[in-house]
């Protein structure tokens, strides 16, 4: 026996095996990923399509096994979640990529699915909720409602062992109307690490964000903050319950702790949570001031003392809050920018918000003291307010006296910035918001000035403000604005009036009232609108710059007498603009508006609404213009050129008066087929020159004077509807011929226009009568009669096509009395026979080609019906060739699996074959019954 052989030809075996082995081991690595990739996505499909109301897109997807085992790795690149219904147009999440790591043994069980980590790679999130509540990110569709004897339904298989969560460099909006309250957060990384498989565990998150702000009630609260925040939860997961252990917030400079727990075991928010500053120097709090902190706010000097602190305790709630509080302490404070001769001192605050149970009305705001004296301008506060719900007690002043050339010796403004001008401010109010409700003007006191003096201020992409005047007196009724003077740029402003409901408005968010006359010599609103008025020379294609929609607030009733000499807008000159106009419920109305324009007048009554900011609206109950220039008009008004594409080549002036209703788009276009409307259109003169469809007509008729039409006393009555611009009959006389015209333009440019035409024999010249008796002829041959011109020959030319190629067809439409002596009884008979015979005739064609339509339909039909069928035989065989190829249990299941999948994706197809055809028919159907109708006219 050869004792040396066996222990070689055993470990040839044994490394025969381990390789086959370790190729089997990375064959399987490489080929589970395919094996399983099918399953993975279309168990993600079909329960994302079982359970959201909304468009899921999930991009490139992928997946891979060797880079992240034991664990697969699904990566969708490009995907999106888009809302519908009342969030349509929104995003609700879009990224570059999302990675998600699976555990892969809960993938190969198909028990359950278990997420290990998730990574979110530059995700938009806009996160919206409408003033009813509705929530956008509420997508998931609504269960089905059971009967009695229903069984329950089997739990879904897709449970989430979520371990880590990662999002990188995400840009987040969080918009609420129903709080009125906004978030923004830019660049924002986060992490995300806990075992959420157990009940009990601890979470740590770390959070940055370039920039946060937050804002409510239209005040804003943090302004673009640098953001980070480290926080580290215990998480009670049966009972929804989160405990702050180890956490700091990093506003900026301002450091916070927290502590407390936040719980929701129900629907309602149960929380117990404290906040403190953890650092106290001055500076900190001065970091969160916009524009304070800036690039050296480093090297700001400061000194003074901080104290912040605030609590939250109790439920929050449909019909509970909890108690809260908020105590600010400023002692003695400073601060010198390093660049800048003078400094703010003596800043003292001391602010306490105190609620002990949650009810909003016992809610105490007391400032006790605010000063400040920055380079010599000093600002000085106090107030009390109790009741702020039910009926609010106020004790407050405020007392200013204010420099404002000298700020910027204390305040770093831009360099490009100028800022001048005095504001000195007086103001006291004491008493209960009752006694100004009930008119009880003697109990409430209330007085003060607030003026502003020669302020000037200068920054670039804004035009120059110089505010000369503005006197606010301040009373128990209103705030009355007795004088203003300023100029914006090129535009000069007077006003005066008076603002009611003020202390309504501001604690009981009622109406805020107010009539104002407004008087100006020149008005430019460009300069409002532009994003820059800089004088940086711009490149020769940069775009023009376009409107948007602008919005019309809710909760206040303007009223504006204005008068202007002069206004500017949008390639627009208007003079002596005068008018009442209303700003309420946003709706702005406009009544009897006069102004001067385009060598004309226009009045306007009519409204404007932003209640849809998608969708906004007009409704011009009445314009009136007289006098407008045909060639300015056209270049003015874009509406002009698609509605009415003639007056590119016309001359003149026009008189109309017209209502109509349209939806606006975002550039405050009006949306043309949303456009209904009529009026009348009169004008005592107009030369109409080379406008294509009137030269293709004097092609056809042979006479260059349609060429250049020039025509006298126009009245035209129109209306649109349905995408056109329909005319009703009118006379047109030019030059001896005589007309009756109608038809419509598309906004799409198409026409379709019917021109009934008398002209005189007499003064045709020899081509003209040669091609109408041509037409003549046609038809005579056509129908059988024998009609010649006569003296006057009545001619119809019918218009089609488009503008830009328009097609003419020229026909007789009879004789008029002037008939030639040598005309006998048969001529007539001839031509009333020729007439029945034609109607007949059209008759007969009408019924074939009902007739060849019927036909044509059916055989799509049929065609259709075949072709359904056929593919669902070929796709039903395939799905279980599939099922039959398939070697072992595995490969069976998930080909059974996605074999049912795709008989669903088939029947859905093969329904789509049948509904083209039936489709296609009923247009043929459509299409001949025109035909048919327009033979029989």
């Amino acid at each position: 026996m050869n004792t040396t052989t066996q222990p070689k030809s055993l470990l040839r075996r044994i490394l025969k095996w381990t390789g086959i082995t370790l190729l089997a081991l990375i064959i399987i690595a490489i080929a589970v990923p395919f094996l399983f990739k099918g399953k993975i996505i279309a168990k993600a499909e079909e329960e994302m399509n079982k359970n959201m109301n909304a468009v899921v897109k999930l991009g490139d997807v992928d997946l891979s096994l060797l880079s992240s085992f034991p664990d697969f790795r699904l990566s969708m690149k490009n995907f999106y979640i888009a809302n519908i219904d009342s969030f349509a147009g929104d995003t609700l999440i879009s990224a570059r990529e999302l990675k998600l790591d699976l555990n892969l043994m809960s993938v190969i069980k198909g028990e359950k699915y278990e997420i290990n980590a998730i990574v979110l790679d530059q995700p938009r999130i806009m996160a919206k909720v409408l003033k009813s509540g509705k929530a956008s990110w509420d997508i998931t569709k609504p269960s089905a409602p059971s009967s009695p004897d229903q069984k329950p339904s089997s739990p879904s298989s897709f449970k989430m062992g979520l371990k880590d969560f990662e999002i990188r460099h995400g840009n987040i909006v969080y918009d609420d109307a129903s709080l009125n309250t906004k978030a923004v957060m830019k660049d924002m990384n986060f992490k995300l690490s806990g075992d959420f498989t157990s009940d009990v565990f601890d979470i740590k998150t770390m959070t940055d964000m370039q920039e946060f702000s937050v804002s409510y009630g239209g005040v804003t609260y943090l302004n673009k903050v640098n953001t980070k925040i480290k926080a580290d939860l215990n998480a009670d997961m049966p009972k929804f319950k989160f405990t702050f252990k180890d956490n700091e917030f990093t506003l900026n400079e301002l450091v916070l702790g927290l502590d407390g727990y936040w719980a929701m075991p129900k629907d309602d928010m149960d929380m117990d949570l404290k906040f403190s500053a953890k650092k106290t120097d001055f500076r900190n709090i001065l970091s969160l001031i916009p524009g304070a902190y800036s690039k050296d706010f480093a090297n700001v000097k400061t000194s003074g003392k901080l104290s912040l602190d605030g609590h939250a305790k109790g439920v929050y709630g449909k019909k509970s809050m909890p108690a809260f509080g908020l105590n600010l302490l400023v002692d003695n404070a400073t601060f010198q920018y390093p660049s800048l001769p003078k400094s703010a001192t003596d800043i003292f605050v001391d602010l306490k918000i105190d609620n002990k149970d949650g009810v909003t009305d016992h809610t105490r705001i007391l400032l006790n003291k605010f000063h400040i004296n920055l380079g010599g301008n000093t600002v000085d506060a106090h107030a009390l307010i109790t009741s702020p719900v039910s009926d609010a007690d106020i004790n407050g002043s405020l007392l200013a006296q204010l420099n404002l050339g000298t700020l910027h010796d204390v305040i770093p403004l831009a360099k490009t910035d100028e800022l001048n001008g005095r504001i000195t401010a007086d103001i006291k109010a004491e008493g209960r918001m009752s006694y100004v409700e009930k008119k009880e003007y003697d109990k409430f006191k209330a007085s003060g000035k607030f003026i502003v003096l020669d302020m000037l201020y200068k920054t670039k992409g804004m035009p120059d403000v110089n505010l000369k005047t503005m006197y606010l007196d301040f009373t128990p009724r209103f705030v009355e604005l007795t004088k203003f003077e300023a100029n914006i740029g090129k535009s000069d402003i007077e006003a005066d009036g008076k603002i009611e409901n003020f202390l309504q408005y501001v604690f009981k968010n009622e109406l805020l009232k107010g009539t104002f006359n407004m008087r100006s010599g020149m008005m430019n609103l460009d300069e409002f609108m532009s994003a820059d008025t800089s004088k940086a020379a711009k490149p020769a294609a940069a775009p023009a710059s376009t409107a948007s929609v602008i919005p019309v607030p809710a909760n206040i009733d303007f009223t504006l007498n204005a008068s202007i000499r002069k206004m500017l807008y949008d390639k627009m000159e208007m003079n002596d603009v005068a008018g009442n106009v209303r700003v309420a419920d946003h709706t702005i109305d406009l009544t009897e508006l006069k102004m001067n324009m385009l060598d004309g007048s226009m009045k306007i009554s009519g409204s404007y609404n932003t209640r849809d900011l998608k969708k906004p609206h007009v409704d011009f109950k009445t314009i009136a213009i007289q006098g407008f220039d045909i060639p300015k008009t056209f270049k003015t008004f874009n509406t002009v050129q698609k509605i009415a594409p003639v007056a590119e080549h016309a001359t003149g002036k026009f008189s109309t008066t017209l209502s109509f209703i349209a939806d606006l788009d975002q550039t405050m276009s009006p949306v043309m087929n949303t456009l209904t409307g009529n009026g009348n259109l009169k004008t005592d003169h107009v030369v109409v020159s080379d406008f294509g469809p009137l030269s293709k007509l004097g092609e056809a008729l042979k006479m260059d004077q349609f060429k250049n039409l020039d025509v006298s006393n126009l009245d035209v009555s129109y209306e649109f509807k349905n995408g056109r611009l329909w005319v009703k009959p009118f006379d047109l006389n030019s030059n001896g011929i005589t007309s009756k015209v109608e038809g419509s333009t598309g906004f799409d440019q198409t026409i379709d226009y019917k021109m009934k035409m008398i002209i005189p024999t007499a003064k045709m010249p020899s081509q003209a009568k040669d091609a109408i008796n041509g037409a003549f002829a046609k038809v005579n041959s056509q129908v059988g009669t024998n009609i010649s011109m006569g003296d006057k020959a009545k001619v119809s030319a019918l218009i089609g096509g488009t503008v830009t190629k328009p097609t003419i067809k020229i026909v007789p439409t009879g004789m008029e009395g002037s008939v030639k002596d040598n005309v006998k009884d048969e001529v007539k008979a001839v031509v009333t026979q020729g007439i029945d015979k034609g109607k007949a005739e059209a008759k007969a064609q009408s019924d074939k080609i009902l007739a060849d339509a019927q036909v044509e339909a059916q055989r799509l039909r049929d065609e259709a019906a075949k072709a359904s069928a056929q593919f669902k035989a070929e796709g039903y065989k395939s799905a279980d060739d599939l099922v039959a190829q398939a070697s072992n249990p595995i490969e069976k299941a998930i080909a059974k699996k996605a074999g049912e999948k795709a008989k669903k994706e088939i029947d859905i197809k093969a329904q789509t074959i049948l509904d083209d055809g039936n489709k296609a028919a009923q247009k043929i159907l459509d299409e001949a019954k025109k035909k048919s109708d327009d033979l029989l006219k």
